[in-house]
């Protein structure tokens, strides 16, 4: 016993002593899903979510954050930029009262994907003259996005509300079973506009006035059917409320999710009702049409196409993907994951 204990005692006086001089910044991060590269316009587009908790006694106020790679600094999100990088219509800011979680959206282009990232949070406590910095290290990053084919065809398809943005998909946190999930963080509102880059012509109560009502819904991918819902009623355009009540059951609508296989699942939401051509079982190739777009639980017609980690798709992860090829200003466009507000062709063909 006494041999190890002189050892114990070796090693002690031989560590560098670690400096607890000062207190250790009370602010925990977190980083709970950990971000998946996408290739995109520039690069890979990295959109994952920072927790960050007051520890203290005192409300802090975040000045910025650092992203670095290998310890050289990526990016610095500070001033404006910050202030946007917090869910909209929230009570979540900058300024974080005692024992409370802000939750900050981060996105960025990364020339590539280097295997991990650290995150340094400058804030400053209320009555403090200066800033603390606190580090969080090694969140490890992958570049693993589905490729697809698109789920519709035609041209003048805008990607609303799309990944890159800070909008009520990618920052759509949400708690089921003791977790915090970001079902749509790549979730994509597609709808097809007339060459003035109007949605509708006509009344836009009627949902017939609006250019993609109708449009086939096609399978991105050789795949398996789910889940389907068929019966839920359209809403007229521009409706102020749903046909039915916001249940989990009924958010979507009329909806047709596929098995894309290795734990993924593809999700179309707002079908028009008695539309879906497919059962569940089926084996559905790319390009087959599955049913037409609606209005079914929105407010305007579109297709909600999203990616997930599970069958129900408002509670489980979004997952990021790639559509093969589109056209885009003109030019054609091969393996990326469209941003938002884009504007694309697609010419997907039956195979």
């Amino acid at each position: 016993m006494w041999k190890y204990a002189v050892l114990l005692a070796t090693l002690y006086i031989s560590t560098p002593a670690q400096d607890i001089s000062r207190d250790l910044p009370y602010l925990s991060l977190d980083i709970r899903r950990a971000p998946v590269g996408a290739q995109t316009e520039g690069g890979y587009l990295l959109q994952y979510e920072l927790y960050v908790t007051n520890w203290y006694d005192k409300r802090i106020t975040i000045q910025a954050v650092d992203i670095l790679a290998a310890d050289d600094l990526v990016k610095t999100i500070e001033g404006e930029t910050l202030k946007q990088r917090f869910a909209p219509n929230s009570d979540q800011t900058a300024v974080v009262g005692p024992l409370q979680t802000s939750t900050i959206f981060l996105s960025g282009i990364a020339n590539d994907v280097p295997p991990t990232i650290d995150h340094r949070v400058h804030f400053r406590v209320a009555g403090e003259p200066h800033d603390t910095v606190v580090r969080y290290r090694g969140t490890p990053v992958k570049k693993n996005a589905l490729r697809l084919s698109p789920p519709l065809r035609g041209d003048s398809w805008v990607a609303f509300e799309g990944p890159g943005g800070v909008n009520h998909h990618t920052a759509g946190v949400l708690q089921f079973e003791g977790r915090n999930i970001v079902p749509q963080r790549f979730a994509v509102d597609f709808a097809q506009v007339f060459n003035d880059g109007e949605m509708f012509h006509g009344s836009p109560e009627d949902v017939h006035s609006y250019r993609c009502y109708g449009a086939e819904a096609l399978a991105a991918s050789d795949a398996r059917v789910v889940a389907i819902r068929d019966d839920v009623p359209d809403n007229p355009g521009q409706a102020k409320s749903n046909a039915l009540p916001e249940t989990l059951a009924n958010l979507g609508g009329n909806r047709v999710v596929l098995d894309l296989g290795g734990g993924t699942y593809g999700t179309y939401f707002h079908l028009q009702p008695h539309s879906v051509k497919v059962r569940v079982g089926d084996r559905v190739r790319t390009g087959d049409v599955l049913a037409l777009v609606g209005n079914s639980m929105s407010p305007s017609p579109h297709l909600h196409f999203q990616l997930s980690d599970g069958p129900v798709a408002m509670v489980s992860e979004g997952v990021p993907y790639v559509f093969d090829s589109f056209t885009r200003g003109g030019k054609v466009v091969n393996d990326q994951l469209p941003l938002d507000g884009w504007t694309m062709m697609f010419s997907t063909a039956r195979h």
